[in-house]
């Protein structure tokens, strides 16, 4: 195999959050800040083994013996902090920066790095934040997708226009659409993963939620309202952008949220049942090609390079039928389902289960981590994961959050 040189990864799963504070010195809150930390390792497994991941704290070997054992390639880990006092490392040639997702913020704190990045990521769109970036990431660009996309793509399986997602600019207009739809959902215009939303469930507007909606738009412009649907499932349409107009499709993803809309975990080996039902081969099809062209005329694929998924959703309307609603939200950037997809070739044919966060706040990763280890014993056959529990981050290091995989 010959040499390269490496990929610099990092997990900044704030990214939005920083897009919207547009500074080069956002910082999330703690909560937010010990998640990135504990979940650093996340970018490993789909990083090559002659790539770099920079982590907050180096990983403990038992936890990495324990992934070489199972078969895991395990790539090189450096201290960020370090990295950047590092002189000869930061001499070194790489072959690009992969973080999570970009932002200013991002920007800034890699760019010690990118005077020794190769040509081919310095030409890229994204190597370099520009103005006009803001906006792909917004709720507004989703909103105008999903309005292409139904306008060009007509099918009676996508959700009624009645039921688009309305740019609000005044608290007014936020009332208005309570009234008309009795349970909302708000959503700031820089957000994702059940990040930056809420949802009121009653028919009325207390005076907190008032303040933190006159807050939201006076600092922010807008906010998004959608009306609370009868969920039945959430999947994802995974694409890879090159950043010279070009889209690919790489999968359909399927996965859980909690009641709040929070990601929760993915589906390995197995369609849920209801999916498989809406999602024919022909529905497929027509929702890949309609996204593709969408993206394509909202130049997304020029102005972005690296894995994207735009979030989909199964739900019953008024009428109890059932329908997609086919672009909810557009991320530009890994997620979740990007891993899920690289842990997919480890797992046996029979083996089925899901790829978890852990986020308990009466708990932590050590106690759930030796319960679920005792409970359920990892097995493996042919050198394929089967059945049982794994960690995925550490569990020796005192952490909060956590990520594993558990095969039924």
């Amino acid at each position: 195999m010959s040499h390269r040189a490496p990929q610099l990864y990092i997990f900044n799963a704030t990214s939005e959050m920083a897009i919207s504070n547009g500074t080069v010195s956002f910082m999330p809150n703690k909560v937010l800040t010990r998640f990135e930390h504990d979940l650093d390792v996340l970018p490993m497994y789909y990083a090559n083994s002659q790539d770099i991941i920079l982590v907050n704290q180096l990983p403990d070997s038992a936890f990495i013996n324990n992934l070489k054992s199972k078969g895991v390639l395990i790539p090189q880990f450096k201290v960020f902090a370090e990295a950047l006092k590092d002189s000869d490392f930061l001499k070194q040639s790489k072959a690009g920066l992969k973080p999570w997702g970009w932002s200013p913020r991002m920007h800034y704190q890699l760019a010690p790095f990118k005077t020794q990045c190769q040509k081919d990521f310095l030409d890229q769109p994204n190597a370099y934040w520009k103005d006009n970036h803001k906006e792909l990431y917004s709720r507004k660009m989703a909103l105008s997708c999903l309005k292409h996309l139904v306008e060009h793509n007509p099918s009676d399986l996508y959700m009624s226009k009645d039921l688009f997602p309305v740019i609000c600019t005044k608290l007014s207009e936020v009332v208005d659409l309570q009234k008309k739809w009795q349970q909302i959902v708000i959503k700031s215009p820089w957000s994702s993963s059940g990040r930056g939303l809420q949802i009121l469930r009653k028919a009325f507007m207390n005076q907190s939620v008032e303040q933190a909606l006159g807050g939201a738009l006076k600092s922010q412009g807008y906010v998004m309202v959608e009306a609370f649907v009868n969920k039945q499932s959430d999947f994802s349409v995974q694409f890879y952008a090159d950043g010279r107009g070009n889209l690919d499709f790489r999968e359909f993803a399927y996965f859980k949220t909690n009641e709040n809309g929070q990601y929760q975990s993915n589906i390995l080996g197995h369609i849920p049942h209801e999916l498989k039902q809406i999602l024919s081969s022909h529905v497929q099809k027509e929702l890949i090609s309609g996204l593709k062209d969408t993206l394509i005329a909202h130049h997304i694929p020029d102005e972005y390079c690296g894995y994207l998924g735009i979030d989909c959703m199964l739900f019953k309307n008024s009428k109890g039928e059932t329908k997609i609603q086919p672009c909810l939200e557009i991320n530009l950037r890994y997620n979740m389902s990007v891993i899920a997809s690289h842990l997919s070739p480890y797992l046996h044919p029979n083996a089925k289960g899901s790829f978890n966060i852990f986020a308990d706040s009466k708990s932590d990763f050590v106690t759930f981590n030796r319960v679920m280890s005792e409970k359920h014993p990892f097995e493996m056959i042919d050198g394929k994961w089967l059945k049982g529990y794994l960690p995925l981050s550490s569990p020796n290091q005192n952490k909060q959050f956590g990520a594993y995989i558990f095969l039924e």
